[in-house]
């Protein structure tokens, strides 16, 4: 009864409820993925904390506790729009759902490198090593790295060779400072500019060379190999952790390992279920964060016209409304009074509960499609028509039991 009960539920649920979780939980994760580690996103947990503390104090009538978190949270919620609005700025002109659907689509595989490139990287990074000239080569894989980039410098679209890696590193060089991103099995571009880690697990030695190293190995599954200027030594960075590498050898067999991890042709089938299962543990509670959201506002009319009258202190007044039936078929009619009248809670600014006219609620339900037998209907906001500015906090009771019976004939007149 139970998963007949769920599975009707699931049914009722509209596509654009369904397109609505997908963008919302698409965005978040986004959101997610370029803040996790950094101080933005602890701010921003505060921020959500501070935000349900305050429904929970609405929730228990805590007048005065309600209105301080609320002032709280709107000044928490500037501080960080204010901090933080060259990250937001960024994030939004990265956002791109179309390439993003092309990589789970087509990408979700990690790309490997030929034999000869691969050394050709070991012996250029040891090349500029033993001269003291500081580089950053990042090697792409599962994941697009050019979304993350604080700026993607120049696209180059050149063979990976030891002397054209060498000469984008050259004192004077444009490039110099930058990093060089290798992917598809080509030095894409030059003079990128990481995103720095934070992670306090960093040595003090490493300098701003090895935390973009860690910073992008952190936000993505892409190697970083990093050639130190003042210790002419090389080192390979992967999920935010840095080694010491002593040899070209060394450094060619460590990279060869990683490149081709999987087949490089994986069948489409593999390929998606590979980029499904890539960060399940967040998407997942990205998803299920969502949907709560969403559970909590499917039954309140949302608006961007009332933002600030659903999550600012106002007043609360209840109302005994009658209830009204229609749509019901032919031949049909309720076996049982249902109660005449429901009691509502509404919430609004008090100047406007004041101009509220109680004798114009009216609580309608739609009995369309409803057969004989027992019949139980959840109220919600969209059986009650309400100002923009005006929500639904509650309906007492929440559900109605109803029986519907076929009429009986009336009987014939006596003559």
């Amino acid at each position: 009864m139970d998963g007949a009960l769920e599975g009707g539920i699931l049914a009722r649920i509209p596509w654009s409820q369904v397109a609505d979780i997908g963008i919302m939980w698409f965005l978040v994760y986004q959101v997610y993925v370029r803040f996790q580690g950094t101080q933005a996103m602890r701010l921003l947990v505060r921020v959500f904390l501070v935000w349900l503390a305050y429904l929970a104090a609405q929730a228990a009538g805590l007048v005065l506790t309600s209105f301080l978190l609320w002032a709280l949270w709107l000044a928490a919620l500037l501080l960080f729009l204010v901090n933080f609005q060259g990250e937001i700025r960024r994030i939004v002109m990265q956002l791109r759902p179309v390439s993003r659907l092309a990589v789970i689509l087509a990408r979700a595989r990690r790309v490997g490198l030929p034999e000869e490139s691969v050394r050709a990287v070991a012996q250029s990074a040891f090349a500029l090593a033993s001269r003291g000239t500081g580089a950053i080569f990042i090697l792409e894989r599962r994941d697009p790295v050019l979304p993350l980039l604080r700026s993607p410098g120049e696209q180059i679209g050149a063979e990976v060779r030891p002397a054209l890696l060498e000469t984008l590193f050259v004192y004077g060089s444009p490039y110099h400072d930058g990093a060089a991103l290798i992917r598809d099995g080509r030095v894409d571009h030059a003079g990128c500019v990481l995103p720095l880690s934070e992670s306090a697990a960093l040595p003090a030695l490493y300098g701003t060379r090895h935390r973009a190293a860690a910073g992008i190995s952190e936000a993505s599954d892409a190697l970083a190999v990093v050639v130190s200027e003042q210790r002419r030594e090389v080192s390979a960075a992967e999920d935010g952790r840095i080694k010491t590498v002593e040899t070209p050898e060394e450094l060619a067999t460590w990279l060869s390992a990683r490149l081709r991890a999987r087949p490089e042709s994986p069948g489409k089938g593999r390929a998606l279920m590979d980029a499904v299962r890539e960060n399940w543990r967040p998407k997942v509670a990205t998803l299920a964060a969502v949907c709560v959201l969403w559970l909590v506002g499917s039954h309140q009319r949302e608006s961007p016209r009332n933002f600030f009258n659903r999550i600012g202190p106002g007043a609360e007044e209840s109302y005994a409304v009658p209830l009204s039936f229609y749509n019901l078929a032919e031949g049909l009619s309720l076996g049982e009074a249902p109660p005449g009248r429901v009691q509502v809670r509404l919430r609004a600014r008090q100047d406007t509960l004041n101009f509220l006219d109680p004798a114009r609620l009216r609580v309608n339900v739609n009995l369309a499609g409803r057969a004989e037998g027992q019949a139980r209907i959840a109220l919600t906001a969209r059986h009650i028509d309400l100002p923009a500015e005006v929500r639904l906090v509650e309906i007492q009771p929440p559900e109605l039991a109803l029986r519907i019976v076929r009429r009986k004939a009336p009987l014939p007149k006596k003559p």
